[in-house]
């Protein structure tokens, strides 16, 4: 293990004895945070007691359809974007600032929309996950050095195979 990720480490085991000493004496109420070590008590029987297992499928489930879809939607909406010049400039702010906005507001909607049930879930962490995929495909592909799309030019490659600059 490095250095650094010893240190780092070591903050976090510090940190948790630190709250532990605070939630044990009293600073930290036991209503608002119990102790670290009775959270790790209740975690491991409630895992032990087999509850949680199906409550954990279907949210890893649901992780992994939010996943797929925003790499499938955020990988082909970025590679259109970089095709059109003009509809990269137009977007490039609207990407920038689009974390400003809470996607949880949206909540509320998606439920209206779409019923209680996965698919608003789904569709939150959809929202949170594929602009941030169209903007590092963007940033992929602006990155491609010169030096290999002439390369591509020269083997012929058709455009459709090449990212335009």
């Amino acid at each position: 293990m490095s250095r650094a990720a010893m240190l780092r480490t070591l903050l976090v085991v510090a940190a948790v004895a630190v709250l532990e000493v605070l939630c044990r004496v009293g600073v930290i109420d036991r209503f608002t945070m119990p102790p670290p070590s009775r959270i790790l008590e209740d975690l491991v029987r409630l895992m032990a007691a087999g509850n949680l297992y199906g409550a954990i499928a279907k949210t890893l489930a649901n992780v992994a359809i939010a996943f797929a879809l925003s790499v499938v939607v955020g990988l082909a909406a970025g590679v259109a974007i970089h095709r059109f010049r003009l509809l990269r400039e137009a977007l490039d702010p609207l990407f920038a600032t689009y974390y400003a906005i809470p996607v949880f507001a949206f909540y509320p909607l998606l439920i209206i929309l779409f019923g209680l049930g996965d698919v608003p879930q789904i569709m939150i962490a959809f929202m949170m996950s594929v602009i941030a995929m169209i903007v590092n495909t963007l940033n992929g592909i602006d990155r491609v050095p010169n030096v290999l799309l002439k390369i591509a030019r020269m083997a012929r490659m058709s455009p459709s195979k090449l990212p335009c600059r």
